[in-house]
């Protein structure tokens, strides 16, 4: 797969420059996955390993009140010990989409995101398997995958990509896909986790459409905390202001302790600041 790099004003289709967060996270999934892969059927203990990572809602009734809440971060960076493929298709995704989105929002934005791509969809599933009774363990990056290709798709509907040397309009590329998990999950399909994909596609959609995508919650903190500095120091000028007054008015002498305590910190804040 390639796309129209949007930096490219010739139009030329490449392949995504690989950024930062993405990279990691490829780093991440592959690293988990080798020994799954490998030892899932060698080593009863690598298998029990998987189990208490995936997102498993028997675990979750057995261990009540101690819920395995990791589960529902942990599940999104495991893949079918017995499917390599399963794997492979959530690199290809992440690599491609991920690095498109990552470009656009930066890495920290961007790991925000994913990570919602796998913990919401996690959580809805397992609310539904937890009342209807659903007793597989769910695990892959599936649904955070999703979540890039229908919020690039939302952000990009007309970028044109490659998929087996044909040209695609994204906005197709991503119906296709939410297409065929409607279809499992309505058909009843087992073995694939179509809500969680589902829900991903979802939250994609809504994220992009709302322009929360760009929202950085790290920055409003600054900028309320920035906020809160500047009105606290407005207060203490109005204060100083009011004390100043009195003390032209009345001498120093009616000042209290605390509010001579106050002028000598205003008074220490200010000769700091020369």
């Amino acid at each position: 797969m390639a796309y129209v790099d949007p930096a490219d004003t010739a139009g030329q289709f490449a392949l995504p420059r690989m950024t930062s967060v993405v990279k990691a996270l490829l780093v991440v999934n592959v690293a988990l996955a080798l020994p799954f892969l490998f030892l899932y059927d060698a080593v009863p203990f690598v298998a029990q390993v998987h189990n208490a990572l995936a997102l498993n809602a028997p675990m979750w009734r057995e261990l009540a009140p101690w819920f395995p809440l990791w589960q529902v971060f942990t599940y999104g960076f495991l893949h079918s010990a017995h499917e390599p493929m399963h794997l492979l298709g959530n690199l290809i995704g992440l690599y491609f989409f991920g690095t498109w989105l990552e470009s656009l929002l930066g890495p920290r934005r961007f790991l925000l995101i994913y990570g919602l791509g796998i913990v919401v969809p996690g959580v809805l599933q397992l609310l539904v398997a937890l009342l209807f009774g659903q007793s597989l363990p769910v695990v892959g990056a599936s649904g955070a995958v999703l979540l890039l290709v229908v919020a690039m798709a939302t952000l990009r509907p007309q970028a044109m990509v490659i998929v087996l040397f044909i040209p695609v309009r994204l906005w197709l590329v991503a119906t296709v896909y939410v297409g065929l998990d409607l279809f499992g999950l309505v058909r009843g399909a087992v073995g694939v986790a179509h809500l969680v994909h589902l829900a991903g596609a979802a939250l994609g959609f809504a994220l992009a459409k709302s322009g929360a995508l760009w929202w950085d919650p790290w920055a409003a903190a600054a900028a309320r905390k920035e906020a809160r500095r500047q009105a606290s120091a407005a207060e203490d000028e109005a204060r100083l202001d009011q004390l100043l007054e009195r003390i032209h008015k009345q001498g120093i002498g009616s000042l209290s302790d605390r509010e001579r305590e106050f002028l000598k910190r205003m008074s220490g804040r200010r000769s700091g600041g020369l």
